[in-house]
């Protein structure tokens, strides 16, 4: 049992890396979008110390240990309901955060009070409540309508399901007087537990990158002139060196010249026309760029 958690861990910790690096290039911090990363930084961290706890308490942890990894296990998913919460309240998804926050709590008091098995069925049955909550949450948040929080929402219904399959199994073999079998293993649930984390995951980042492209393409609508950065050399089609590194210079370059500057996909928008000639003199000057490399922008005016 101790490889599958780890396995877990491990993934937890790629996933959280994941959606800080994507998050914080896309989104930033301000805003919902940025309090949205907030709670997947929080979740990503809690699974990860979920999985040391687990750890811990195998090697003679004690109490705490256990009691610290069932919350912290909880805990994870339930700040997706909060997630979607900062990203649009609405009455839904209030009482989705409510209700999985009260799992967590009612988990910490199990961990305590009852035995190790026992808790592990009511911890079993708050991952299908919890998965229920977040499910809801995405499906009737006003992002619903995008693919990437259809898939999620799917992903989140999935595993309730499977959570409360498995809750059920844990009765009836206990009546048995028989442990699960198959996928309702303590390695069969971390298995599933990888595969949600990497679809949540995959998801949260595609949201993400369909709300950068809209904002992008939103202050391109507003702008007057557009100075782009082919990802082709005009000459003979081939990649342009340090094609990222010059669309940074340019939105850099394009907020010095121009205080009504914004950034759009592969360069810059202008507010006013006249300043392009200012804007390649920056770049030439201060951003060391070669003849080559001003000549390959293109500058095209924004129809309004």
């Amino acid at each position: 049992m101790v490889i599958p958690v780890m396995a877990l861990s491990v993934v937890c910790l790629v996933a959280t890396g994941t959606l800080l690096l994507v998050g914080l290039l896309l989104v930033g911090r301000e805003g919902p979008a940025g309090s949205s990363l907030e709670y997947a930084a929080i979740a990503g961290v809690v699974e990860v110390s979920a999985s040391a706890m687990f750890l811990v308490w195998v090697n003679g942890g004690g109490p705490s240990a256990f009691a610290a990894a069932n919350v912290l296990m909880v805990l994870g998913p339930t700040m997706l309901p909060f997630a979607f919460r900062a990203l649009a309240p609405s009455t839904v998804n209030r009482w989705c955060a409510i209700v999985a926050a009260l799992c967590v709590v009612g988990v910490a008091a199990a961990s305590f009070l009852l035995p190790v098995d026992a808790t592990v069925l009511v911890r079993q049955s708050a991952f299908a409540v919890i998965g229920a909550c977040g499910a809801v949450a995405a499906a009737s948040s006003p992002e619903a309508r995008r693919t990437p929080i259809r898939v999620l929402s799917a992903a989140l219904a999935v595993f309730a399901l499977y959570c409360a399959a498995r809750a059920t199994a844990l009765i009836a073999a206990e009546g048995e007087s028989a442990a699960p079998t198959g996928i309702f293993t303590e390695a069969g649930a971390v298995a599933v537990g990888v595969v949600v984390v990497l679809v949540v995951t995959g998801a949260v980042s595609a949201f993400w990158i369909t709300l950068r492209r809209e904002a992008l393409s939103s202050a391109a609508s507003s702008s007057a002139v557009l100075v782009l950065v082919p990802d082709r050399r005009p000459a003979d089609g081939g990649r342009l060196p340090r094609f990222r590194e010059l669309v940074d210079d340019v939105r850099e370059a394009a907020a010095a010249v121009d205080t009504g500057a914004v950034a759009v996909m592969a360069g810059a928008g202008l507010s006013r026309a006249e300043v392009g000639a200012a804007l390649k003199d920056t770049l030439r000057i201060d951003h060391g760029w070669t003849e080559e490399e001003i000549a390959a922008l293109s500058q095209k005016a924004v129809a309004h």
